[in-house]
């Protein structure tokens, strides 16, 4: 069991120095973010990294016993998550090269409704598991998520100028 969670940590911190880097090489323009090839590898990435990260809190090492109340408010935080993720990509009907500024529906009052899902995903299945060890892991899951986050702010304030600047004012996250 210690050697498939370690395995599964491995994958998941090898999966987000993967987006890492992607999201580094797209912005110094090294990489063509329309390329199919490279959307696949990333896709297939990021899948691998959620995949890691649910097995990883139920297999966690060092498990609290936390009050029921507490581990099912901790599953409400993740199905939320799911919720604003998936919606978020029905909505936007992709995942990359978005050619429109989205600022209905979900995007209304979230800025970032996948990246929000995503940190409550984290945040709410390590509650639900008890899963101590699994949450420091997701930590760093949660800071390359704010770091993505602030890239691609920084890349829709450069597109969309003033106006996205005025959306920023109006939304969280």
């Amino acid at each position: 069991m210690a050697n498939i969670y370690l395995i599964l940590v491995v994958l998941f911190v090898v999966s987000l120095a993967i987006r890492s880097g992607y999201e580094l090489l797209k912005e110094a323009g090294k990489v063509n973010p329309e390329s199919k090839l490279i959307f696949a590898f990333i896709f297939t990435t990021m899948c691998t990294l959620w995949a890691c990260w649910f097995g990883l809190c139920p297999l966690d090492p060092s498990p609290v016993n936390l009050p029921d109340p507490v581990r099912w408010s901790g599953f409400a935080l993740f199905v939320v998550g799911m919720i604003l993720a998936i919606g978020a990509l029905l909505q936007l009907r992709g995942l990359e090269n978005i050619d429109h500024l989205v600022t209905n529906g979900l995007f209304t009052r979230i800025r970032h409704p996948m990246y929000t899902g995503f940190t409550l995903w984290i945040l709410g299945w390590s509650t639900y598991h008890g899963a101590i060890a699994s949450l420091a892991v997701g930590l760093v899951g949660i800071a390359n998520i704010l770091y993505w986050r602030r890239l691609e702010d920084l890349r829709l304030l450069t597109r969309y100028g003033d106006t996205y600047h005025q959306y920023l004012q109006t939304t969280w996250f």
